[in-house]
């Protein structure tokens, strides 16, 4: 059976047996991946993926059920687990399916692999890596082409098509020379075009020389308060913390600081944040909603001002709000007025921060962990890299300082984000 099939058959088991209402979204994934590794091509496979979820409401009460085999015996079995689940669920009104009639199409992106530009891709960069930077260990490099199928279809006619095809090229590595070695690191990105200069400072160029550093890295040794320049990829790990305080989960159960807080100034007016899942300008878009809703382009944060709640459809309903939003995904934050060295040159005291690992922030936003692949600054210039180092504050303080912004950005085909300055961040 092809998609469509699958999410007919499943609607109608669902239907036929005892559900209201009913949605169902059936997937195929194909990829074509190339692997080198260890001074070698180590891999080359193309895998198939499948996969259904069947969602049924009865009486205000919901079921769901997902599967990855996709026979008619199987769809009549999950279609049977579905119901079973709804019937003994908790009702409440706010379950809903979206409404229709309406249909969609998407289409995106390259429908075939072309294994021989990934092949020459590797092996350029595998070549041209020795020779800048014959310090950095390629332990894995991966080139692989995604395509993604899906069709939705529920019962109040709400029926979606969308394909999207994309490459990926990660990189895992170290430094090493001699005795020293780096910690391992890994930094990837997803693209169209072939045209890409993979080591330019945009891409791996920045992140291998700072790699290359961290043979050196010192502790602090002794413990400051100042600012802190966040590099681009850290920065979007804090931004998904802030964005988990928009969703339906903290605002239903009312965890987050930022209800109510709609029209009201929470941040920085540098704050500003859009989210473009469809935007060309990303490799790797996204086109529907868990609800099959049409994704759009909406402004989150507006120079600081909170313009929008990320709902869900039962979100929305629950919480009496105005329509579904949970489209936070490919985030656009404008590059800023300053170069990173401008930046940098402003700051005393301070660390340039590469990659954040610690626990998530707790509900107040409170955040502590390791500041990895980070720098000290220091009159204001980079004065060494920086081990074992310790950083903490609130995200929300951190948000509200954010002075400066900068002109280079970080893009990896699902982002657009500039380096971000703040202050108040504790360093030992």
């Amino acid at each position: 059976m092809n998609l469509i099939e699958i999410s007919q058959q499943g609607l109608k088991e669902l239907s036929e047996n005892g559900a209201q209402s009913a949605s169902v979204i059936s997937g195929h994934t194909s990829f074509d991946e190339l692997v080198y590794e260890n001074d070698k091509f180590t891999l080359l496979r193309s895998v198939d993926e499948y996969s259904t979820s069947l969602t049924a409401l009865i009486e205000d009460k919901k079921g769901g059920y997902s599967i990855n085999q996709l026979s008619p015996s199987e769809l009549k079995v999950a279609g049977k687990k579905t119901l079973e689940i709804a019937n003994a669920g908790k009702p409440d009104p706010a379950y809903a399916i979206s409404e229709g009639p309406k249909k969609m199409e998407f289409a995106h992106g390259p429908e075939v692999a072309d294994k021989e530009a990934m092949l020459n891709m590797i092996q350029k960069f595998v070549a041209d890596s020795a020779k800048a930077f014959p310090l950095i260990g390629l332990r894995s490099v991966t080139a692989k082409f995604t395509q993604g199928k899906t069709h939705f279809l529920n019962s109040n006619g709400v029926e979606a098509n969308a394909r999207k095809g994309y490459y990926t090229f990660s990189v895992l590595f170290n430094a090493q020379d001699g005795e020293k070695s780096s910690s391992m690191n890994y930094d990837g990105l997803n693209f169209l075009d072939f045209d890409i200069d993979l080591l330019s400072d945009e891409r791996f160029g920045r992140t291998f020389k700072d790699t290359i550093a961290h043979l050196d890295a010192e502790k602090l040794g002794k413990s400051v308060t100042g600012k802190a320049i966040f590099m681009p990829s850290c920065w979007q790990g804090f931004i998904s913390y802030a964005l988990g305080h928009l969703g339906t989960g903290s605002l239903v159960s009312k965890t987050s600081r930022l209800q109510g807080r709609i029209g009201e100034k929470v941040a920085s007016p540098l704050m500003h944040l859009e989210s473009r899942p469809q935007d060309p300008m990303f490799a790797n878009p996204n086109f529907l909603t868990g609800d099959g809703i049409e994704t759009e382009n909406q402004t989150i944060f507006d120079h600081g001002v909170l313009k929008t709640y990320l709902l869900d459809l039962y979100g929305k309903n629950k919480l009496n709000e105005g329509k579904v939003s949970n489209f936070a995904t490919r985030l656009y934050m404008p590059k800023g007025e300053s170069t990173l060295d401008e930046m940098i040159s402003g700051i005393d005291e301070g660390i340039l921060i590469g990659r954040f690992s610690g626990g998530y922030p707790n509900t107040n936003g409170d955040f502590s962990g390791i500041a990895k692949n980070s720098f000290l600054i220091k009159n204001g210039k980079i004065d060494k890299a920086l081990s074992e180092t310790m950083i903490s504050g609130n995200l929300f303080e951190v948000m509200e300082k954010i002075y400066a912004t900068s002109k280079e950005v970080y893009e990896n085909g699902t982002c657009h984000i500039p380096y971000v300055a703040s202050d108040n961040i504790s360093i030992s």
